[in-house]
């Protein structure tokens, strides 16, 4: 399998250039020699949730039927397929099934239709797993799916994992405590097929501040920049008053960011992402700004127009977030790899054998 894009030799050697922070992403980023472990991602987007596992050499495939996502994925994870994922899928077999369904059935910003919602994609994931029969599955998605009068379908599927032989661990994760600059909470399954539930990663002692992410374009207006118009001050003002919010949603440089959506990136909201200026003006966020804001490397490079690289951004995984759970999942792997004994073997469609 061939990994598309390591960084050209003209982005590695700016990678001096760079701001503290947003080097050491970069490094930290960088695909590493393919190792002898496969993982297929589906629902993969651009490939945040990807990003950290071939950092560690696992050798990632993507599935997604957004033709943006995918050309994004190709161009700097690897092999990527678009394709309608409730046709009926031919995927293979890997170490480790990566999988974030949408998140609109079950996202406060939405209806909340839960499995009544066409979007629902746990049967798919559930179709894949008996396709893929991996060793270990990681699926992600909005903490609201995890709340006692929305668990219907995560217990349905959990108890779907078990049956087919997989010890599991459920958390949400907080990435500002894996080294991103956000406080982005997501809801997270683990299954291993060994019979022992996989270990959380560890967070680390301090969260990053949003400065620390653009310290080199907070103070300016980028060619690109969009301004707020006085009309939308107004907007904003009105929204945050019928709101009652008390501080102001600008991006508060220190401290990490709130949750970057698709909406608060995208659209002209109340709740859009703003960065207030020195001369007192504010402006929306850049798509550099808000990939780093994500943890994204800087040569990583979004295909698509403006919205839809928004778009991505706010639907993906936060790489270094990605990265603290792929060290989780290699280490686990590692030691299958070296115990004599046989691991489990977990079976398609019905309990492990």
């Amino acid at each position: 399998m061939v990994r598309r894009n390591a960084p050209t030799a003209t982005q590695m050697n700016s990678v001096s250039a760079l701001p503290a922070w947003p080097a050491r992403v970069f490094r930290s980023l960088l695909p590493s020699a393919d190792s002898a472990h496969t993982a297929i991602d589906i629902y993969c987007g651009a490939g945040g949730l990807s990003l950290g596992f071939a950092a560690l050499g696992f050798q990632v495939t993507g599935v997604d039927s957004d033709k943006d996502a995918v050309a994004t994925f190709r161009a700097n994870v690897g092999q990527a397929k678009c394709l309608n994922l409730n046709d009926q899928m031919s995927l293979g077999t890997a170490d480790v099934l990566l999988a974030g369904p949408p998140c609109q059935p079950w996202s406060r910003a939405g209806k909340q239709l839960g499995e009544l919602d066409d979007r629902d994609g746990f049967p798919t994931v559930t179709r894949a797993l008996d396709c893929v029969r991996p060793t270990i599955v990681v699926v992600e998605n909005v903490p609201d799916i995890s709340l006692h009068r929305r668990r219907t379908r995560l217990d349905e599927f959990i108890s779907q994992l078990s049956d087919r032989g997989y010890a599991i661990t459920e958390a949400v994760l907080n990435a500002s405590h894996y080294g991103v600059p956000q406080r982005r909470r997501r809801a997270f399954v683990f299954g291993v097929c060994d019979g022992t539930p996989l270990q959380l990663p560890i967070p680390q002692a301090a969260e990053v501040p949003a400065v620390d992410a653009i310290p080199d374009t907070y103070q300016i207006a980028p060619p690109d920049a969009r301004f707020l118009t006085k009309q939308m001050d107004r907007y904003i003002a009105r929204y945050e008053k019928a709101s009652q919010c008390r501080v102001p949603r600008d991006l508060h440089l220190d401290q990490p960011a709130r949750t970057l959506t698709v909406r608060n990136l995208a659209g002209a909201t109340g709740d859009m992402m703003r960065l207030p200026l020195p001369c007192g003006r504010r402006r929306m966020l850049t798509i550099q700004e808000a990939a780093r804001l994500q943890s994204f490397p800087d040569w990583f490079r979004f295909v698509g127009s403006r919205r839809s690289q928004f778009s991505q951004i706010g639907n993906a995984v936060p790489p270094l977030l990605s990265l603290a759970i792929a060290k989780e999942v290699l280490r686990r792997l590692n030691s299958l790899s070296n115990d004599p004994s046989s691991p489990i073997t977990c079976s398609a469609g019905g309990s492990a054998r």
